[in-house]
Parts: structure tokens; sequence; C-alpha cells
């Protein structure tokens, strides 16, 4: 999967509304972001699913996940 983000001249980060992007290896994942020098804050509160939030290198916020 491609997500493609762009920056327009007037750009304002998404800082709470958000793509959830459903995840194989959520653990895996997370490893990789973190190796890399991306922050990723895990999430509990949202029943049934595992989950964390990043945020991309331009400022908007992702939502990755996968069913508990």
């Amino acid at each position: 999967m491609e997500i493609h983000l762009g920056v327009e001249a007037e750009f304002r980060p998404a800082r709470k509304a958000h793509p959830g992007i459903l995840v194989g290896d959520l653990d895996a994942l997370a490893e990789r972001l973190a190796a890399a020098g991306t922050e990723v804050a895990w999430d509990e509160n949202f029943p049934a699913y595992r989950r964390f939030h990043a945020f991309d290198n331009v400022g908007n916020r992702l939502e990755f996940m996968t069913p508990a």
C-alpha cells in the first residue's frame, strides 16, 4: 500500500484527523519505525485492537493497528 501525502503552500499538518492503517505485524512495524528514529505512541483505548500512533516527517498523525 502507498499513501501519498503532500505539502501545499498553506500546509497545516493533521494532528487529530488521521488514516487508520490495518497491518499484519504491528510489533515489527513499531520496531522498524523506532529504529528509524520515529516516536511510536501505543494506545490501548480502542477495544479489540492493538494500535499505536506516529507522525510522518511533516507532522501528519498516522494510526497503525491490528486486531487483538
